[in-house]
């Protein structure tokens, strides 16, 4: 995100973490008087066994809005942030990092001598 660092020190943005529900839980089934059951099991043995609740962590930034005419303070703007992009874009910035600084390093030696000359 842009500005990051700037907007979060003078309080325009802020992150917070949700965990949502993907799957919801499943209470364990019970073999009843009237199922088909199979050979080896009874009425009140396990059927199905409980499913837990399957959830997922979903990261958002909240921004301030503000109406650019009047400057009152508009809602707050949610987005959601994918974590696992974050980090490909933090990878590709090292990656561009150290690039310039090989292309620097060529260029401040082509310039040590050519100055020695």
């Amino acid at each position: 995100m842009k500005n990051y660092k700037a907007l979060k020190s003078a309080s325009k943005v802020s992150v917070k973490k949700e965990t949502i529900t993907v799957k919801a839980a499943e209470d364990a089934v019970k073999y009843k008087d009237g199922d088909s059951i199979p050979n080896g099991k009874k009425v009140g043995d396990i059927k199905k066994v409980a499913q837990e609740a399957e959830t997922k962590d979903v990261y958002k930034t909240i921004s301030k809005a503000y109406d650019p005419n009047t400057g009152e303070a508009k809602d707050d703007l949610e987005k959601t942030v994918d974590i696992n992009m974050i980090n490909s874009e933090i990878t590709s910035f090292k990656a561009q990092i150290s690039s310039l600084q090989s292309k620097q390093a060529d260029f401040e030696q082509l310039k040590k001598d050519l100055e020695a000359l």
